[in-house]
């Protein structure tokens, strides 16, 4: 298994590596003991390392993260994903989004499978502190050989109350699926019928022909089900608690009893602004569009440097400068200026001033709250502006202000 470590060893690498301020680079990297747990089977305890990288543009994401375990004396490649997320500007409280994953899950030979998945979401910003969205895609599962492709639609909702950001999520799927006349209790399942074979394809790319003669034992039927989750993200100082419940609509058929309802928590207590132990556990349902059991987990590691908030989860509305804790502007001994800004719940940060002809540059973020970026800017006085999360430019606080030609404020950044 020397490909599985390599691939960790250099992802390690990138995600410590120096990075660079044309963009936001966000990377984590977590290792600890996981324990998983399906339905009627004991409980197995591995080493797991689940490394990830996001970098942000202003309207533009693309996210990788994946895990690995250590089972005996090799590594097994558990799951990984790679996202790319493309956003609208803001305007008259509406922002759209679109989102694109491709997704791996291997957990033995006999349980492997890739999706392609692809999804619209327009967003309704009520204020700064709510809003909801609604929107819709398709998924298409690979190596499954009872489900072709997933409609998904679905909506959600957003509010921030003081230190908490509550959400929930409503989501549909719908597909057509080729199983066993008998649900999971045993009854029999009508069948549409079939006036020629059903060709599928299974996991080892071989053609299967289910015949449509009286006494098939298995039937083409429509599967739906909808997932109905709230969650909750809590951050206080060091500590930021997670949690989140869900509940599956669906018949017998679809809905197996040990998925019906889950819930699950993580906590984080950030040792440093690097880093950070972290302990969570709780309950996974099925998957059954991707052909994937339930089980319980629990897990306790270390997590190294920061991993961006999802965009699923933080609100879209961009946030005032009232929600900066600290701006500084230091000399450094090279001669350049370091500047640093406190601030939590946002994903970007920007500066830009006559030093940088006013092009934006994107602060890089160094642990839970804290970016900074640092610039050569000669003696003098000089004019800067802030922004966050897209939204309008302002002076920093402060610094010294004037009206600028757009009739708009500027800051005035003084370097000895």
């Amino acid at each position: 298994m020397t490909e599985p470590k390599a691939a960790i060893a250099a992802l390690t690498l990138v995600l410590l590596a120096p990075q660079g301020a044309l963009a936001q680079i966000a990377s984590k990297l977590e290792a600890g003991s996981i324990t998983t747990q399906q339905e009627g089977e004991v409980p197995s305890s591995v080493f797991s390392v689940a490394p990830g990288i996001r970098v942000d543009l202003p309207y533009f994401a693309l996210a990788a993260h994946g895990s690995a375990w250590l089972t005996g004396q090799q590594w097994q490649i558990a799951d990984g994903t790679l996202s790319g997320t493309l956003l609208t500007p803001t305007f008259n409280h509406l922002r759209g989004e679109v989102i694109g994953n491709a997704s791996r899950a291997f957990f033995d030979q006999s349980l492997a499978n890739d999706q392609l998945d692809a999804q619209a979401r327009l967003h309704v910003l009520l204020s700064q502190n709510g809003g909801f969205w609604v929107g819709g895609g398709v998924a298409r599962p690979w190596r499954i050989a009872v489900v072709s492709a997933v409609d998904v639609t679905g909506g959600g909702a957003w509010k921030r109350v003081g230190d908490a950001t509550l959400s929930g999520t409503y989501t549909n799927f719908f597909f057509t699926k080729v199983a066993a006349t008998r649900d999971s209790s045993g009854t029999t399942q009508s069948c549409a019928a079939r006036s020629e074979p059903l060709t599928i394809t299974s996991s080892n790319g071989a053609s299967l022909t289910s015949s449509s003669a009286a006494g098939s034992n298995d039937c083409r039927r429509q599967s739906r089900f909808s997932d109905l989750e709230g969650s909750v993200n809590w951050a206080y100082g060091w500590l930021e608690l997670t949690g989140q419940a869900g509940y599956r609509f669906g018949d017998s058929y679809d809905v197996t009893p040990d998925s019906r309802r889950w819930a699950a928590g993580t906590a984080v207590l950030w040792i440093t602004d690097r880093v950070a132990a972290v302990m969570g556990g709780g309950r996974v349902p099925t998957n059954p569009s991707r052909g994937l059991p339930a089980r319980n987990y629990a897990n306790f590691g270390l997590m190294l440097s920061y991993s961006s908030i999802p965009r699923t989860t933080v609100p879209v509305a961009p946030m005032t400068l009232a929600a900066v804790k600290y701006f500084e502007v230091r000399s450094l001994a090279t001669g350049t200026q370091k500047i640093t800004v406190r601030v939590g719940g946002v994903e970007t940060v920007e500066v830009m001033g006559d030093f940088s002809d006013w092009t934006p540059l994107v602060l890089m973020r160094r642990g839970r709250d804290m970016w900074d970026i640092t610039l050569p800017v000669t003696a003098g006085v000089h004019e800067i502006n802030l922004r966050l999360d897209g939204g309008p430019w302002l002076a920093p606080p402060g610094l010294p202000t004037r009206r600028d030609s757009f009739s708009g404020d500027v800051g005035l950044l003084v370097v000895p």
